[in-house]
């Protein structure tokens, strides 16, 4: 009896390693789908982003696409304003907020194969953590935690390269350095798939401590960036982009820290913080919601 494609993956991937990779980037490769440019900033809801069926383009460019992930779609006000400055500065860009349905959803249509390790994830956030990179690799784009704010249009780095990353710089701890709190990327790059094969390979305990950021969070995603480029001669096309654009803030670094950043305090000022980083693109005030 024949089987599909869609069934050995499955089975394929229900023994993956990290030596699995070349097996994770096949499964993925048949079915990736990507969105087309909209003339204005678009709300992409998430039954037209799962049903969406334009096959993957050879795109060269990162797309205008910026995601974002909450539980559901009542977002705190706190991040209202966060989330609106996206918009203003992206007019021509769709926007897409992710659920928790909408997540599962796109793991069970996209990566069926995952799936049980999505759900063997002990915390919340693993799987808000895991299912950004599949944004990444199934239609790319700008993914951004719900705490940044943007200063100015991202258009401009978008040709940096294939895979944009962010850093902390050399004031935070070394495996921290990359979060995964700001991401870009054209859709289909192998590098996602290498971090599923991480994700897929871990062992699994209890989430405390640095379990979480080192199974699905920044200190995976840091390992999986250094593995890649050890062992892969096309890691020239993933940039890590100066820390004063992205993390101009650096939990770890009292340096800067600024009274008018720390929001949540009296001292909190939108405008006057972005005074002291004008060479930032975007800002994160650590809000820490998955928390």
């Amino acid at each position: 009896m024949a089987i599909g494609r869609s069934q050995v993956c499955s089975y394929l991937l229900g023994f993956v390693s990290a030596l699995s990779v070349a097996v994770v980037v096949v499964c993925l490769k048949s079915n990736s789908l990507v969105w087309p440019s909209a003339g204005s900033s678009t709300i992409i809801s998430a039954i037209d982003a799962l049903n969406h069926t334009t096959p993957l383009l050879n795109l060269t460019n990162i797309p205008h696409i910026f995601h974002q992930s909450w539980v559901n779609n009542t977002v705190p006000q706190q991040y209202a304003a966060w989330r609106q400055s996206w918009v203003t500065n992206h007019k021509h860009w769709e926007f897409k907020l992710w659920t928790d349905d909408d997540n599962e959803a796109l793991v069970k249509q996209y990566a069926p194969w995952f799936l049980r390790r999505y759900w063997e994830f002990e915390a919340p956030v693993m799987r808000a953590d895991s299912v950004r990179y599949l944004y990444m690799y199934r239609y790319g784009g700008v993914y951004a935690d719900l705490d940044f704010e943007s200063l100015k249009p991202l258009d401009s780095l978008l040709d940096r390269g294939k895979v944009l990353l962010g850093t902390m710089g050399a004031n935070s701890p070394p495996e921290h350095s990359i979060p995964n709190s700001f991401m870009a990327s054209i859709p289909g790059h192998p590098f996602w798939m290498f971090c599923f094969a991480k994700m897929l390979s871990a062992h699994l305990g209890i989430a405390i401590g640095s379990y979480v950021e080192a199974t699905t969070g920044p200190i995976m995603l840091k390992n999986a960036l250094d593995e890649y480029r050890h062992t892969t001669q096309d890691s020239e096309d993933i940039a890590v982009l100066p820390q004063e654009y992205i993390f101009p803030i650096v939990w770890s670094d009292p340096a800067t820290h600024h009274r008018d950043c720390n929001w949540g305090s009296a001292n909190y000022s939108s405008a006057a913080c972005h005074r002291h980083f004008e060479d930032a693109y975007a800002v994160t005030y650590w809000a820490h919601g998955w928390r």
